[in-house]
C-alpha cells in the first residue's frame, strides 16, 4: 500500500483541509461555532510553517502542532470574536417597514394612535409628539399592528 506522502505532503493536506475548515465555518454556520475556525487556522498556519520548512513534515509534529496552536487560538481570540459577534450598538437599521415614509390626511395628536391602511392591513400609527396633517413622517419603529413615526427630515 503505498504511502500518504507520495500524493500529497502533510503541509499540503494541512492547507487544504485547513482552508477547507474556514470555508465552512463561514458558509455553513455564519462564523458562529469559532470551532472549525480555530482549527482551520492552526492547520493552516501549521502548514505553511511545514511547507517553509520551519516545522518539521511529519504526522507527530502536525497532530501536535496544530493541537497545541488551537488551544492557543481559542484562548487568545475567543473573547474579541465574541465582543465582534455580539455587537451591542444599536443602529437604527433600516428593514422592513421601518424607514417607510409617508404622509397622513389627518393630525396625529401625542401618544395617541390613529388608524392607518397600508398595504391591505389597518395599522395603529403612534407618535410621541403631535404632528400636523400632510406632514411627512417616517417609521421609526414597528410591533404588531402599530407604527411609531417621527416627522421626515
Amino acid at each position: 500500500m503505498e504511502n500518504i506522502d507520495s500524493f500529497f505532503s502533510i503541509s499540503q493536506l494541512l492547507l487544504f483541509l485547513g482552508i477547507l475548515l474556514l470555508v465552512a465555518e463561514i458558509i455553513f454556520f455564519g462564523f458562529a461555532t469559532f470551532v472549525l475556525f480555530f482549527l482551520g487556522l492552526s492547520m493552516v498556519v501549521v502548514g505553511a510553517l511545514m511547507s517553509i520548512n520551519v516545522l518539521p513534515n511529519d504526522l507527530m509534529t502536525a497532530i501536535f502542532s496544530v493541537s497545541v496552536l488551537s488551544l492557543l487560538s481559542a484562548v487568545v481570540l475567543w473573547k474579541p470574536l465574541k465582543n465582534i459577534q455580539s455587537n451591542k450598538t444599536n443602529k437604527n437599521i433600516e428593514v422592513g417597514l421601518v424607514g417607510y415614509r409617508f404622509s397622513l390626511d389627518v393630525d396625529i395628536p401625542a401618544n395617541k394612535p390613529i388608524k392607518h391602511f397600508y398595504s391591505g392591513i389597518q395599522w395603529d400609527v403612534v407618535s410621541d409628539k403631535p404632528i400636523a396633517r400632510n406632514t411627512p413622517v417616517k417609521v421609526i419603529h414597528v410591533e404588531v399592528g402599530k407604527l411609531t413615526v417621527a416627522p421626515s427630515e
